[in-house]
Parts: C-alpha cells; structure tokens; sequence
C-alpha cells in the first residue's frame, strides 16, 4: 500500500483505506462544495468519483472553486475529474455534463457506494433525495449560505430524508446572487468529506438522523436531531402507504 495514506491509516486502519480503493462515490454538483469535496476525497484515496454537473466556470465562481480558470469553455465536471486525477492518479472519476433529473439520475448514480449533495439548487437536490430514497443509498447532504451552513446525513429507511427538512422551500428566483464565501464553502465541504470517509470505512459516529448547523459569524455550532414529517411524500407514512 502507498505511505501517501499513512497519516490516516492510523485513523481508518488498513482495512478502511482498502474499503476507501474499492469505494464509487456520487458527487452531485462541482462548484464550490464539490470542487473541496472531490478535492479531499481524492486525496484520502477514494477509488472512484462520479462527478456529475452541467455548468461551465463563471468568473464569479472562483472565489470559491479553486479548480477552474478564468475563459474556460469546458465543462466544470471534466474539469474536475481531470482535477481529481491529477491529485491522485490511483483515483478514477468519470465526468457527467447533463443537468441531474429523475430520468438520468439512475444511470449516473445507480452503482455509488454513497452519493454527496454539493447542489445548489432546492429541485435539483430534491431529485437526489428521491433517487438516494427509493435505491436505498446512503445521501450526505451540506448546504452553505454566507457565514451559515449545515450538514447531515440521510439513510434510508432509518432517518428522514431531505424533503422533510426542505420539501417546502423552492428555488430562488433566477438572478438571486447568493453571498458566499470560499473559506466557509470549503469548511462545509470538507465536513461532507469527512462524513464520506467515516461511512465508507465504519469508523466515528457519522451525522445520520442529526443536523450539524454552523454560523461562522457569531461564531456558533449546534447539533440536533432532525425529525421524519409523517407528511412527507417520499419517506413519510403516506410515501410507505
């Protein structure tokens, strides 16, 4: 095995960094959770990402996604594959530029370990929940804005999933410039990471059922258990009917 894994090793132990080479994860969206995301997973040995997005870089993008330079055409998700690969060549990530929706998502996602929600957009991240829901994959979630952001973990059947927290929220109006920050967007990017990795090798006590909620402005961290709506139309009692 490669001393690059030997810092973690001692955290994982061999068997975890042998679960991480032969893990496939789902990275939904590359901006700038997902470029931190992809970035430390990459890193930590993660055999396989499938990194699905459909944007190109905009200039207002790179205060925060390291990852892309100014005038580029590609697509942020080859872009980031290729990223991947150049920090870590044991690693494969295989790039997906189409839009997420209910009738691709499976073809994308169908075979991943574990699927990471780095959208930014409410309808997007809903049609994940579903997909996550319905296959029984294991969903983490991390959501930023300004100082604030928060992260949990979904796991089917045992914890609510997202539409219980934001079935009611829609996406803001197109135009609406939400105000953020790279060091904030990386903190809740690399929380997500560490939520993957603690997964995949069985070790910590990941955020599943349980909401870590951060405001870097005062500063304040809370955690707190987040509750099923009976309501809800993908894992409440009427979807299970």
């Amino acid at each position: 095995m490669s001393t690059r894994y030997d810092r973690q090793i001692p955290l994982i132990g061999k068997d975890g960094q042998e679960k991480l080479a032969h893990a496939k994860v789902g990275v939904a969206g590359c901006g700038g959770l997902g470029t931190t995301l992809v970035t430390n997973l990459a890193s930590a040995g993660v055999g396989t990402l499938v990194i699905a997005d459909g944007d190109v870089p905009e200039i207002t993008n790179l205060n925060r996604q390291f990852v892309y330079r100014e005038d580029s055409d590609d697509r942020k998700a080859e872009l980031l594959a290729q990223w991947a690969m150049e920090v870590n060549p044991d690693v494969c990530a295989i790039p997906f530029t189409e839009r997420l929706d209910d009738d691709n998502i499976g073809a994308v996602f169908g075979d991943c370990d574990v699927i990471v929600d780095c959208l930014d957009r409410i309808s997007t991240r809903m049609v994940v929940n579903r997909f996550a829901v319905s296959s029984g994959k294991t969903l983490v979630h991390g959501g930023v804005s300004g100082y604030t952001g928060q992260v949990t973990v979904v796991v089917p059947g045992e914890t609510p999933c997202l539409e219980c927290l934001y079935g009611d929220v829609k996406d803001a109006p197109a135009g609406t410039v939400t105000p953020s920050i790279g060091a904030m967007v990386t903190n809740i990017a690399s929380m997500e990471a560490v939520q993957v990795l603690q997964l995949l090798t069985g070790t910590g006590s990941p955020l599943a059922g349980r909401m870590l909620s951060i405001d870097m402005c005062c500063p304040e961290t809370e955690i707190y258990e987040v509750c099923r709506r009976d309501s809800c139309r993908v894992c409440g009692r009427r979807a299970r009917l």
